[in-house]
């Protein structure tokens, strides 16, 4: 019976001794547990890069979209640094510089579309032209030696048989603009929004000539010149989910650019264009748009071609090949 006893009082305190040590157990598994995963950082601003003018415009819901940093320039070598030590993921420039880039860093930039086409006019301070041909014999006051506005002129008049226009180069829109406008020039070709603002201050320069249109009598109805692309840096290129973004967003930008009777407000706010007055006089002669894909491709290759022809430094020395456009 002893015995008996004793083997009972040994299960009991076997017993006994398991509750304690599943209970520590526990109570070790409480005391460990794993604190809650901290929440995860928010990304990083996209950091972009425009120009005012047109270039910018269309890009005007960006700036107050917490998802990007939009720096605003005045000129293209401004910016052109930015893009080559990679500071910008994107930005907006005009086309000839963005084939120069791709060239000249071997292939460190993508185009993603055409932002901005044709914006360049003949105004004239008088009554004498009305058509190309009218151009012959006169001279005709520009911007851009060297660049888009000479090319294109060139052209233009060229495919019309005027052989005897004379073309007078200034250094700025600016200081071309505010001699239209003072009178002392009568003809001159000049892009947005320098041409509203030259109709604001002087009521007897009209548009005569949009360079545009003549340029689809040479290229075809659905042709238009490509003036700015959005670029945006290969690495930047390789995010599959933030260029989805990146292209829906500017979509959408230009669509409220184009359509939205608030959006000249907020351009001037902005500081891309002077005045909201100007901002809206111009929007509609500013060609703004977000052309991607192969649209892209086919409007900028006769353009490229172009500049080219007429000099290949203009373009980093060829014509940009297929790596040069992203593809959706």
């Amino acid at each position: 019976m002893f015995l008996r006893r004793t083997a009972t009082m040994k299960k009991i305190a076997f017993a006994a001794i398991a509750a304690l040590i599943a209970a520590a157990m526990l109570a070790g598994c409480a005391g460990t547990a794993p604190p809650e995963s901290a929440a995860t950082p928010a990304a990083a601003p996209v950091s972009v890069a425009t120009l005012a003018g047109p270039t910018g415009m269309g890009m005007i819901k960006l700036f107050g979209d917490g998802s990007y940093n939009v720096s605003l320039y005045q000129t293209p070598d401004q910016i052109t640094p930015k893009i080559i030590n990679g500071e910008a993921d994107v930005a907006a420039i005009p086309s000839n510089l963005a084939a120069v880039l791709y060239n000249k860093t071997k292939g460190a930039i993508k185009t993603v579309a055409v932002n901005t086409t044709g914006v360049m006019y003949i105004l004239e301070n008088g009554d004498t032209v009305n058509s190309l041909s009218d151009l012959s014999g006169k001279t005709i006051y520009a911007t851009g030696q060297g660049a888009t506005p000479e090319y294109v002129l060139k052209k233009l008049l060229d495919a019309n048989g005027i052989k005897d226009a004379d073309i007078e180069f200034m250094g700025a829109h600016a200081d071309l603009a505010n001699a239209m406008a003072a009178g002392t020039v009568k003809l001159a070709l000049l892009p947005e929004p320098f041409v509203s603002t030259v109709l604001a201050k002087n009521g007897g320069v009209k548009v005569k000539i949009d360079v545009n249109t003549e340029w689809r009598k040479i290229y075809g109805a659905d042709s238009n010149i490509p003036m700015g692309v959005v670029v945006v840096s290969d690495r930047f290129a390789r995010d599959k989910a933030a260029m989805d973004k990146l292209i829906a967003d500017y979509g959408a930008s230009v669509k409220y650019a184009v359509s939205d009777p608030n959006a000249p407000a907020d351009i001037a706010k902005q500081g891309i264009v002077g005045s909201e007055a100007i901002a809206a006089a111009a929007l509609p002669r500013c060609g703004i748009t977000f052309t991607a894909g192969e649209a892209c491709r086919a409007m900028l290759s006769d353009y490229f071609g172009l500049m080219y022809a007429a000099n290949p430094d203009s373009v980093g020395g060829a014509v940009p090949d297929d790596g040069f456009y992203y593809m959706p």
